[in-house]
């Protein structure tokens, strides 16, 4: 499926490096990612991700082989009630960037 010119991969791709980007200038020392795309976190845990040609995956391996500890697990969808709930809150105003230290509640 694609969504303008990138596709929904690319796009996950994204939004992971966007992630740990932030994580790190947070100098967090230990983060757990849940990714409910199983070929994005198959491709970093087998460390495909080294030898990508596309850019988002070649900088989140760099990013993983920094001096900090970084557990990514796959996730069911149907466990991501709340991240897409967080999502569609933050479609009101998509050009900033929202932290939710705890998640909103679900009604």
């Amino acid at each position: 499926m694609k969504l303008g010119k990138d596709s929904i991969f690319k796009i996950e791709a994204k939004a992971l490096l966007e992630g740990l980007l932030i994580s790190w200038r947070k100098s967090y020392q230990q983060l757990e990612v849940e990714c409910d795309n199983a070929l994005l976190v198959e491709l970093i845990l087998a460390g495909g991700v080294a030898y990508s040609h596309l850019t988002e995956m070649y900088l989140i391996h760099h990013l993983l082989s920094r001096n900090w500890k970084v557990l990514v697990r796959h996730i069911l969808m149907s466990q991501t009630i709340v991240a897409n709930h967080m999502a569609k809150c933050m479609m009101t105003n998509s050009t900033k960037i929202h932290w939710f230290e705890k998640p909103p509640a679900i009604s």
